[in-house]
């Protein structure tokens, strides 16, 4: 094994294995409830978190239950939820500075070709503050509800049914295994599909249960509840060192679409069976092009996080949290091997790619 990818197991097992275990551990305690539960796992942090539950079960240290790796994100839940009013606050109520162009394009995934034909170019390129200019872009969407609606009937109702054949609906409890923080996703989720879900998450701007369409969204807090970014929880500030680790081979996911497999007639077709679904994704971070050496740090965390699940080794928040502000506070804490696994996509936010090293200058 090289000094770096010793280097990379060890900040794994040092870093994600201890915050995780306590995560895992919170998990635990859910799945005693006496109720089915299916876990999704969703993208992209649920790549980490989906192989470090099927370590734990492999070995019989938690209880097992059904799972899927779940496509989502928030720019394709935006994208395919546009035409539904009662959205914009989710997807308008966030910071963003810059053209309608940039907005419609980063935080909503449309193509620069498609906005052409909705939009003049005055229109396209006046500037907007968000959520301050929230009710005159809100007035632009809803002067082209239709067309818009249009764009994303598609990818809608294709993810619809990729959704519906993962049997959601036979389980008493949904819950959505990921870092948090607000449960956007969740609540797209949740109105999409008009069923009751549970939100486990490292951090909760708001814990308790809201209505999201015809169902109910509940968010449930690990390490902490009621923040905000900027508010001084060093865990949710800095909580993009989080992000850009707990990540997967792919980039965002953006669109979904649905096709079926050659059939020769020979037997009944089955519309369930012989349909396959085929997920795109947008630009790659570092960890992406490199993801061998993110696999190194994985393997250090799943190794502490099954040693300490063996051993009943328990951390507590405050631990948990010293822990966190220790290694994101100094550059010299952290080994060279991991710098560049530090970045991440905010096309979301109108950015490029960006660093929280650099953002946090250290």
């Amino acid at each position: 094994m090289s000094i770096e990818q010793t280097s990379l197991e060890d900040f794994g097992y040092q870093f994600l294995g201890p915050i995780c275990t306590h995560y895992f551990q919170a998990l635990e305690g859910m799945l005693k409830n006496k109720q089915s539960s299916k876990l999704l796992f969703l993208a992209r942090e649920g790549y980490f978190f989906r192989k470090a539950y099927s370590a734990l079960v492999e070995r019989n240290l938690i209880q097992s239950a059904p799972f899927d790796y779940l496509f989502a994100s928030r720019t394709f839940l935006f994208r395919i939820s546009i035409a539904d009013e009662e959205t914009w606050p989710l997807s308008l109520g966030n910071k963003f500075t810059g053209s309608l162009k940039k907005l419609l394009v980063s935080r909503f995934g449309f193509s620069s070709e498609v906005l052409q034909d909705l939009f003049d170019e005055i229109q396209l390129e006046t500037t907007y503050e968000l959520p301050a200019d929230i009710d005159d872009v809100s007035a632009l969407l809803q002067a082209n509800l239709d067309a818009l609606r249009a764009l994303v009937t598609r990818s809608r109702s294709d993810y619809i049914d990729y959704l519906r054949q993962l049997d959601l609906s036979s389980f008493e409890r949904l819950v959505m295994v990921d870092v948090g923080y607000s449960g956007t996703i969740q609540k797209l989720l949740t109105r999409l599909l008009s069923i009751d879900t549970h939100g486990l998450y490292f951090i909760t701007t708001a814990q308790g249960t809201v209505k999201a369409g015809n169902g109910m969204a509940t968010f449930v807090p690990v390490f902490k509840d009621d923040v905000k970014m900027g508010d001084g929880y060093y865990m949710l500030d800095r909580s993009l060192f989080l992000e850009s680790l707990l990540t997967a081979p792919n980039g965002q996911f953006i669109d979904i679409k649905k096709s079926y497999l050659p059939h020769d007639g020979s037997q009944d077709f089955d519309d369930d069976i012989d349909q396959q679904y085929h997920f795109f994704y947008g630009r790659h971070s570092y960890a992406q092009d490199h993801f061998m050496a993110l696999e190194a740090l994985f393997n250090g965390a799943v190794q502490a996080i099954v040693e300490n699940f063996h051993h009943g080794v328990i951390y507590s928040v405050d631990e948990i949290e010293t822990l966190f502000e220790r290694y994101t506070k100094s550059r010299s804490t952290i080994p060279s091997a991991v710098w560049p696994l530090f970045e991440l996509d905010d096309a979301i936010s109108g950015n490029a790619n960006v660093s929280p090293m650099q953002l946090f200058k250290i």
